[in-house]
């Protein structure tokens, strides 16, 4: 055929156009299947019942929150077409799907095309980042706007023009408004062009400008962050901060298990728990082989600088303050990681194919061991099937005990209640109660005429003595145990007097919720 002609040629230049992007094209599409298979099986739990929360009454929307503003502002605005859980969750996807194509395009500036390609495609399939992909929170557009970030600071290093540099500052701000430890990355930006620019002095002028406008824009969130963290904050007081413990040099090795596979134990199989030690121990060599190589590419340093001060800052800030520890607020700095991860591997593989080859196979059985634990393993308070077994199956007349452990407890039921009946609010069994006092707590229960729900949020070992009261005190209709959470359907003992509706309403036995 005549390579000359118009035909030939149209086809020729297509090719050409659609090659370069069938890599991401496919790292894309399998991201999107990972992000949305199963995104609605679980229950939302506490902390996305939290965001919703903060978009209905206003509390996660500027003025009344200046701290971290930008996802309840995005969510108040999808909550508009839509409320199913899988809906909800579709937002965190979006972001998540951006940040594969961001991260592939800033590994590919950094690297190479080939570590931009892997590095996306081991974003794609962390476990963990699945998880805060199909989250009612803030941490994966997180992640993306930190990417954006850094991704536009490579083109401003390369030439300080005002329009990079100008998207660099608006990125990071953004990204500050999403979770206020992003700012632990413009240290390293300011490592970055300190170390850079050290022999044009000049130029550290327009990003000194950029600095004191960033600082300028994030003053009102910055002054509410200092109170949220200050030790003596009730945030700080509170037990699931308080009782945070300070991360040891075992936590900084840990972290790329975590990123990688999923924070999950092992600890029963030892076999499987000495194969994830030995495999997060290769993790953290593989960087190496990027960076102390002979011929190592110096832009290797600007992710190590991304990954490594923030992650530095909020150690030390941990060790002296009160802990930050924990892996969703780390999330930010995981795609500088896999960046490094993937720069190791080409490089080893360009050199010992073997050891790569063996690499590669760990890294799979790993991943599969965190993919098949996400999916099959719930991890989540089961709030919507504990609320929709009281909805589908109350009657007229029905009341609900709702003792659940909250500084907020109807949030579940705000969000997947739609039933009728009367909610009344009681004390969670959280402590550690003998027969007597769990007796105590059924005897102050509302009297009923017909049906009363219990809807208890107990510990372990109140389990069966709650239950074994119950059935001695009621006749017991519907029985669920899901985890935590507790549920009986119970009715009058025939030799137990029958209270009058009015003494049913009466406040002396709880404080009535409001109606749906």
């Amino acid at each position: 055929m005549n390579s000359n002609h118009p035909v030939f040629l149209d086809k020729f230049r297509q090719k050409q156009t659609i090659a370069p992007w069938l890599p991401i094209g496919i790292i894309v599409a399998i991201a999107a299947i990972v992000f949305f298979y199963r995104i609605d099986d679980e229950s939302f739990w506490i902390d996305e019942l939290i965001s919703l929360g903060d978009v209905r009454d206003g509390r996660g929307l500027p003025p009344r929150n200046l701290m971290r503003p930008l996802y309840y502002i995005l969510l108040s605005v999808w909550v508009q077409f839509g409320t199913s859980d899988a809906w909800l969750r579709s937002l965190s996807v979006l972001f998540g799907l951006g940040a594969v194509v961001l991260l592939y395009w800033l590994g590919c500036r950094i690297a190479g095309k080939a570590e931009g390609a892997i590095a996306a495609l081991l974003f794609a399939l962390s476990p963990l980042v699945i998880n805060h992909a199909q989250e009612v929170r803030m941490y994966v557009l997180s992640a993306f706007l930190c990417i954006a970030g850094s991704l536009a600071l490579t083109y401003a290093l390369e030439r300080p023009q005002p329009r990079a540099i100008g998207a660099w500052i608006l990125l990071r701000w953004l990204a500050m408004l999403a979770v206020p430890l992003n700012v632990t990355l413009t240290v390293a930006d300011a490592a970055l062009i300190l170390w850079i620019y050290r022999k044009r002095p000049r130029t550290y002028i327009p990003f000194g400008v950029a600095f004191a406008v960033l600082g300028a824009l994030w003053v009102p969130s910055l002054l509410t962050t200092l109170q949220e963290i200050d030790p003596d904050s009730r945030y700080a007081r509170s037990d699931h901060v308080a009782n945070r413990q300070s991360p040891g040099v075992a936590d900084l090795v840990r972290l790329f298990k975590f990123y990688t596979v999923w924070p999950f134990a092992v600890q029963s199989d030892a076999i499987a728990a000495n194969f994830y030690k030995l495999f997060t121990l290769v993790l953290v060599a593989l960087p190496g082989a990027a960076l102390l190589q002979k011929h190592r590419d110096s832009r290797l340093f600007w992710p190590l600088a991304w990954f490594a001060i923030p992650i530095g800052e909020i150690f030390l800030f941990s060790q002296i303050s009160l802990s930050l520890w924990v892996t969703r607020y780390l999330l930010f700095a995981a795609p500088f990681a896999f960046v490094l991860l993937a720069a190791g591997w080409t490089r080893l593989w360009r050199q010992w194919r073997i050891p790569a080859v063996a690499i590669a196979i760990a890294y799979l059985i790993a991943v599969g061991g965190g993919l098949h634990h996400y999916y099959t393993v719930d991890d989540r308070t089961d709030y919507r099937t504990f609320v929709e077994t009281i909805e589908t199956q109350e009657q007229p007349g029905d009341v609900v005990v709702w003792a659940i452990q909250h500084t907020r407890p109807r949030l579940p039921l705000d969000h997947y209640y739609q039933g009728s009946a009367e909610i009344v609010e009681r004390e969670a069994l959280i402590e550690d109660l003998d027969a007597a006092a769990i007796a105590t707590w059924l005897d102050r229960l509302p009297p009923i005429s017909s049906r009363l729900w219990i809807a208890a949020n107990i510990i372990r070992d109140n389990r069966e003595p709650l239950k074994t009261a119950v059935e001695r005190q009621f006749n017991v209709r519907e029985y669920r145990d899901l985890d935590n959470l507790q549920l009986f359907l119970v009715t009058p003992r025939e030799d137990r007097a029958t209270p009058s509706d009015d003494r049913l309403r009466s406040s002396a036995y709880g404080v009535p919720g409001e109606g749906f």
